[in-house]
């Protein structure tokens, strides 16, 4: 297993959700009726792209990794030592074999970027999130939450 790429972002997910849409799909559409699975899950697959939910904060480190095959999953948050608060995994189609971030109010696509390439164009995705725990007062800061995804070849 070798890591192919990856990068981090200090992100802000409008709506409580961000995207990773594919890098040829003009018409990407995010589904507006959330079903029961999809608010447990937190995560969902179109027919291409992946639609990441967020908890209540609106900061949030993304870590984008890319491999060539399943890679080793630590049980917590590697730099905190932190549980992950949740992990999903799921199956998703980038036809392009690229992808790049979004969300409800970014416009799409991005400007420079980012742009990810996968070497296949069905991926298995492990979204693991690590989040503040406690009540939010937006009087008082608080860390970012964590969120993580993990991609390899189908």
């Amino acid at each position: 297993m070798e890591r192919r790429g990856w990068a981090t972002f200090a992100w802000q997910a409008d709506y409580g959700q961000f995207y990773l849409i594919d890098g040829e799909d003009e018409a990407f559409l995010a589904p507006e009726t959330i079903t029961p699975e999809m608010e447990t899950r937190r995560v969902v697959a179109p027919a291409a792209g992946l639609v990441v939910y967020t908890e209540g904060c609106l900061q949030q480190h993304l870590r984008i990794a890319l491999y060539d095959a399943e890679p080793d999953h630590p049980p917590a948050e590697p730099m905190s030592g932190k549980p992950w608060t949740q992990v999903e995994t799921i199956q998703a189609r980038f036809p392009s074999r690229r992808f790049t971030l979004s969300s409800p109010s970014t416009p799409y696509p991005l400007p420079g970027g980012p742009h990810f390439v996968v070497e296949t164009e069905t991926v298995t995705v492990r979204v693991s999130w690590m989040e503040f725990q406690g009540s939010r007062d937006d009087s008082v800061p608080v860390e970012p939450d964590v969120i993580e995804i993990v991609l390899w070849p189908s």
